[in-house]
C-alpha cells in the first residue's frame, strides 16, 4: 500500500507541489527523559520537579522553498485550528499568484 501511495506521488506531482505539514510541541518536560539505565534486576529512578509550565505548538509548512507559513500557538491544536492554520495560511498564498 506504501509502495502504491509513493508510486502515485512519483507519477502525478512535481517537487514543486508538494507541501509538508507537521505538528510539534515544547514545554518545561520537553527535555526529560523517558528512558534510562539501572542495573539488572532494579528499576531506573528519576526524581525531577514537576513544572506546570505553559505549552506551547508550533505547526510549520515546508517546501522546497523552506518554511512558508507557520502557526505558534499556546496549548494543544485541535480540529478547528489545524483547519484554520490550512485555510488562512496555505490556501491564501496559493490564491496570491
Amino acid at each position: 500500500m506504501r509502495g502504491v501511495y509513493l508510486y502515485n506521488i512519483g507519477m502525478n506531482y512535481n517537487a514543486e507541489q508538494l507541501i509538508f505539514i507537521d505538528e510539534s510541541a515544547k514545554n518545561e518536560r520537553t527535555s526529560t527523559r523517558t528512558y534510562g539505565y539501572s542495573p539488572i534486576n532494579t528499576r531506573a529512578k528519576k526524581s525531577i520537579v514537576f513544572v506546570r509550565g505553559k505549552h506551547y505548538t508550533i505547526l510549520p509548512a515546508l517546501s522546497l522553498e523552506g518554511i512558508i507559513a507557520v502557526d505558534i500557538m499556546e496549548g494543544s491544536c485541535n480540529k478547528e485550528r489545524f483547519q484554520t492554520f490550512i485555510l488562512t495560511q496555505l490556501v491564501r498564498i496559493f490564491y496570491c499568484f
